[in-house]
């Protein structure tokens, strides 16, 4: 009940604030200012009653954590040494002048 009186008292509030803020075309004037602040007013309002129409609470979370663990345990293993190759970028120039890289490796 409360909060449909007050989603029913912000609405009024942003028509009637926007028929305040806004002139008619007869009667244009530089209301720039005006019209800028009721354009803030209204995406505030309007993005308080979508977020709260959609989702009022967040819900308990639906998983659980894993009793056993989730990896193998790895056994030992002897220290491998592989060699890793040296590359380095080389900047090479095609036909039509243009630069591109490319990967060297030794």
């Amino acid at each position: 009940m409360r909060k449909n009186l007050l989603t029913t008292g912000l609405v009024a509030l942003t028509i009637a604030g926007t028929t305040i803020a806004t002139a008619s075309q007869a009667e244009a004037h530089n209301n720039f200012g005006r019209g800028l602040a009721a354009g803030i007013a209204g995406t505030l309002i309007g993005g308080a009653l979508v977020a709260s129409a959609s989702h009022p609470a967040y819900a308990a979370p639906v998983y659980a954590a894993p009793t056993y663990p989730a990896y193998a345990v790895p056994a030992y293993a002897p220290e491998v040494v592989v060699s890793q190759p040296v590359c380095r970028v080389v900047w090479h120039q095609d036909g039509w002048g243009d630069m591109y890289r490319t990967r060297q490796c030794d």
